[in-house]
């Protein structure tokens, strides 16, 4: 029994100091990092919306913590490319992802068999980041200045309104799905890899309208260059005050806002992951940012890893539900 006795003790022994090994040297790892540039992987072309957010995430982490943090597009499949890159590097803190509503949740339901990667699993969430407005806009040529007159075209002419989806399966996509629903019009979906260049055809008048995210437009209402026709919140945005809410206009159902969140491959060490989710913390409580993202119709929206898991577990169930109710189908 003695005997036994000893090995139990030389096992737990060992075990203690295992673990008091690995906690020393996450703790030292911590302390050291970065010790060489990081990747932030954005994972749609430059332009949109989670590119600005992605530099602004990287101009403000390369100044905290005196390494460079480089930004790489990764565009394709409505983020699904880059976002499943990431899932599959190492997991050291040094590929970390800027990643959007899209393909950490509102497609998961729409394209199980393309998705190979698991949002809960496959990643540790750092923080969020912000939410932002999404704007109906519409291309200055486009013969209709308000929501009732766009369904009125469309109702007129079944198809024939040419509607731009930044990104094929984004939340964008699934209000796009909503409208058609909701106002029993049917429209010309055009898929795009990201809200640069459908911004570009829009005010190049080769689509009609875009369900997109304010700060990838908001300088282009401003310069005339587009016309907004109704925003995605209860309120009417304070940057955009003459614009109507579907709130108001009585169309609940495209009450949303696109999130972006921090992340890295599960497995990243945890000291590395508290203390990039602290300068997250610190960026988006400095008022010169809240300044420059409500200019740009964007709210912080900061949340701890463990609220960041759980914001997303019920993201990806409630556009699951959307996916059903709407019937749209990947194509």
């Amino acid at each position: 029994m003695r005997i036994f006795t000893r090995i139990s003790a030389v096992i737990l022994s060992f075990c203690v100091g295992a673990c008091l090994h690995a906690a020393e040297a996450s703790a030292q790892a911590a302390a050291k990092y970065p010790s060489k540039p990081v990747k932030i992987i954005v994972p749609f072309p430059p332009g949109g919306t989670n590119d600005i957010i992605g530099r602004l995430l990287a101009k403000h982490l390369e100044s905290a913590l005196g390494q460079p943090f480089v930004v790489e597009n990764r565009g394709g499949a409505g983020g699904i490319i880059g976002t499943d890159y990431v899932a599959k590097t190492a997991a050291d803190g040094y590929t970390l992802l800027a990643a959007s509503s899209g393909p950490m949740a509102t497609s998961l339901a729409l394209y199980k068999d393309r998705v190979n990667y698991d949002v809960l699993n496959d990643f540790v969430p750092i923080a969020t980041l912000i939410d932002v407005t999404v704007v109906l806009v519409a291309s200055p040529k486009f013969p209709a200045d308000s929501v009732a007159d766009l369904v009125r075209l469309a109702k007129q002419r079944p198809g024939a309104v040419r509607v731009a989806l930044p990104a094929v399966g984004s939340m964008h996509h699934l209000l796009t799905a909503q409208f058609e629903l909701d106002t029993k019009t049917d429209l010309n979906m055009i898929p795009y890899k990201g809200s640069g260049p459908a911004i570009l055809d829009l005010i190049g008048n080769h689509v009609d309208i875009d369900f997109d995210n304010m700060p990838a437009v908001i300088e282009q209402i401003r310069g005339g260059q587009l016309k907004a026709l109704a925003v995605s919140t209860a309120e009417r945005n304070k940057e955009l005050p003459d614009v109507p809410s579907f709130k108001e206009l009585g169309m609940t159902n495209l009450l949303a806002a696109p999130w972006f969140v921090l992340a890295a491959p599960a497995g990243t060490p945890p000291d590395v992951v508290a203390r990039l989710n602290r300068e997250v913390k610190k960026m988006m409580d400095s008022p010169e940012m809240l300044q420059k993202l409500k200019s740009l119709g964007a709210n912080g929206a900061w949340r701890s890893e463990e609220d960041t898991r759980a914001f997303l577990a019920s993201e990806i169930q409630r556009w699951s539900s959307v996916v059903e109710k709407t019937g749209l189908q990947a194509q």
